[in-house]
């Protein structure tokens, strides 16, 4: 497996088997928060794994972006409860989504490819019956409305006008 997936995996990991652990020291710690929060929005985004490719990353979100994400999760104190989520997700609700099929909704899917996992068109539709709009964008990953904010803002007014009817409001 590429480094670089297996540090994205890592994270994935922990946040999955043991949040609270983690979380609680995240809550306690700035430095620690830093660290956990800062490192992920630079490999996230950066195209390959090398400390170049780390400033590149760093860049492309902006420090002023990444030091509000930071001041945003030390003032709510809820970096613990972030990633509760994919705990939560994990152990509770994947049998249940494995089941779970959305029929009649308009969906758009975009795919980045520093994302940590893509969707296909063939897994899609056995969740999201309705797929109108699917597109691979050439960047982009984990955090795209940071790194990629006009393919973002690409897809949703696509969508918006390909699939929202004019008389609907």
């Amino acid at each position: 497996m590429e480094l670089r997936m297996y540090k994205k995996f890592a994270y994935f990991h922990v946040q999955t088997v043991m949040p609270d652990t983690l979380g609680y020291g995240l809550v306690d710690s700035p430095v620690g928060l830093i660290s956990w929060i800062g490192s992920p929005l630079v490999l996230m985004s950066a195209k390959n794994n090398s400390p170049a490719h780390w400033r590149q990353g760093l860049q492309s979100f902006g420090i002023d972006n990444v030091c509000a994400t930071l001041v945003i999760f030390w003032a709510m104190r809820n970096a613990q409860a972030s990633m509760r989520l994919h705990y939560e997700f994990y152990w509770n609700d994947r049998e249940y989504l494995e089941h779970f099929t959305i029929p009649h909704v308009p969906v758009a899917i975009s795919n980045f490819p520093n994302e940590i996992i893509h969707l296909t068109k063939f897994t899609s539709w056995r969740t999201f019956n309705n797929i109108k709009q699917f597109t691979y964008h050439k960047e982009g990953g984990h955090f795209p409305h940071l790194d990629n904010t006009e393919g973002v803002v690409g897809d949703l007014i696509s969508f918006i006008q390909h699939n929202v009817s004019s008389d609907s409001g």
